[in-house]
């Protein structure tokens, strides 16, 4: 059964783990900024190519100067905590991404690679994986795919909703089922209203300037 966590409850889940919601959420934003900038005249993929990219860009410099570690391996990026029991990595999600609807769950958006199926078995698993010989001359231990963490979200014109959660099943590519969820805060893509100081003219009392001309 899949442990769901919101609120107060997630927050407190996420500080477990060394996160914040708000942390997580301005990785998120800055994130949108940049997508949002992506226009029709760039390939089709442009607008997802650039959120992904920013998203894993942005939560590293958060968590970066916090001791996490980025790892590329295999282009699979993962940020890695201090300790190294467990990683994040990033992806979209579907239409139950960041709501808790009961009886229903999340899916990745899209097909995921094989290093993505061997770190979710591993996860499922918890126990010694045989990477096979395609790995075998790489650099990457099969405990280093234990704990890995998704940092799902779904964009919609307005609100952006997200969540990371651990994975234990994947099916034709596609994580189905995960162990645990923490939701994040539903965030709004809406830009803030700008708001802009009005000063007013100076008074005719006597703080006005006056400025004397002499004729020559």
């Amino acid at each position: 059964m899949t442990a769901v966590a919101i609120d107060h409850v997630a927050e407190g889940r996420l500080q477990q783990l060394g996160l914040s919601a708000d942390l997580l959420v301005r990785a998120l934003l800055r994130a949108d900024a940049e997508a949002k900038m992506t226009t029709g005249l760039e390939p089709p993929t442009a607008e997802g190519t650039t959120r992904y990219g920013k998203t894993v860009r942005y939560v590293r410099e958060e968590l970066v100067p916090l001791g996490w570690k980025p790892d590329n391996a295999k282009n699979f990026c993962r940020t890695i905590h201090p300790s190294g029991s467990f990683s994040i990595v990033t992806s979209s999600g579907d239409e139950f991404t960041g709501v808790h609807v009961p009886g229903m769950k999340p899916s990745t958006k899209y097909p995921k690679g094989d290093l993505t199926a061997l770190a979710v078995k591993q996860n499922a698993d918890q126990g010694v994986l045989d990477l096979g010989d395609a790995y075998a001359l790489r650099a990457l231990d099969p405990a280093d795919l234990e704990n890995v963490w998704f940092l799902l979200q779904r964009v919609t014109d307005e609100t952006i909703y997200a969540e990371l959660s651990l994975p234990t099943s994947i099916e034709k590519g596609v994580i189905v089922d995960w162990e645990e969820r923490i939701l994040l805060p539903q965030v709004s893509r809406q830009d803030p209203p700008l708001t802009m100081a009005i000063e007013e003219p100076p008074s005719d009392d006597g703080d006005a300037y006056n400025v004397e001309v002499a004729l020559r």
